[in-house]
């Protein structure tokens, strides 16, 4: 999973990052992210928790999971991403910052609030991965998630539509970091060159594409799924 507000190209730029796939001549695998392109965005909820705690939202993102900070740095955040602390210790340390920042304390993190979101499945996104595999296309999941939002892996047959499932808790690397997109392209036997990755965060298309990933930005996923389909000859 990821952040909150708002780090998403307008609209036009993120056409535009998909058609730049186009003229690669084999796609050998589709990398996706899960909340955000296989689901709905989770996060959308959070901007509401904010203003329930009287916090200004690029504020409470700032504090909640480092918004604009999104290399492998050691906010409380990225740490539970990548497996190296707890829930219950990630609460005391934004707790912390928050009153470094002059808050009076911080909210513990609103989970099921946030799995609200990311229980929210795009139907066509699982035809998409359904077909791709069909074709023989292999497909994997890289997600940035944390081991108390794991109920995502109830909601689908997960090991029959991918490969593949990175995830960032379990693997210890997150993205955007390059490490955890060679890890991927390894796991799946493919070439990044020969490879799609879908993401909604800049910083994310942008690691990937630092490994030489083709890496499209999804804004809307009707857009991304027809290009994809297209791209793939799976239309």
């Amino acid at each position: 999973m990821h952040g909150v507000a708002s780090r998403r190209r307008s609209a036009s730029v993120a056409y535009a990052a998909s058609v730049a796939v186009a003229d690669i001549e084999r796609v050998s695998a589709v990398l996706f992210d899960f909340a955000g392109v296989i689901t709905d965005d989770p996060f959308r909820t959070m901007g509401a928790a904010a203003t329930g705690f009287g916090i200004d939202p690029k504020e409470f993102a700032a504090i909640a999971v480092g918004h604009g900070d999104y290399g492998a740095g050691d906010h409380p955040w990225h740490r539970l991403e990548r497996g190296e602390i707890e829930l219950e210790e990630f609460n005391q340390r934004t707790d912390e910052l928050a009153r470094t920042r002059g808050h009076d304390g911080f909210p513990p993190l609103p989970v099921e609030l946030i799995l609200s979101g990311a229980m929210v499945v795009r139907p066509a996104m699982l035809e998409l991965l359904a077909d791709l595999r069909s074709a023989g296309i292999a497909t994997a999941i890289v997600t940035n998630n944390v081991r108390a939002l794991g109920a995502w892996r109830q909601l689908a047959d997960w090991d029959e539509l991918v490969d593949v499932v990175i995830d960032s808790c379990e693997v210890g690397m997150r993205k955007p970091e390059p490490r955890i997109f060679h890890h991927a392209c390894a796991e799946l036997g493919v070439q990044p060159a020969d490879a799609v990755f879908l993401d909604d965060m800049d910083a994310n298309v942008e690691g990937a594409e630092t490994v030489g990933l083709n890496a499209m930005l999804v804004s809307d996923p009707v857009v991304a799924i027809a290009e994809v389909r297209r791209i793939t000859g799976t239309s």
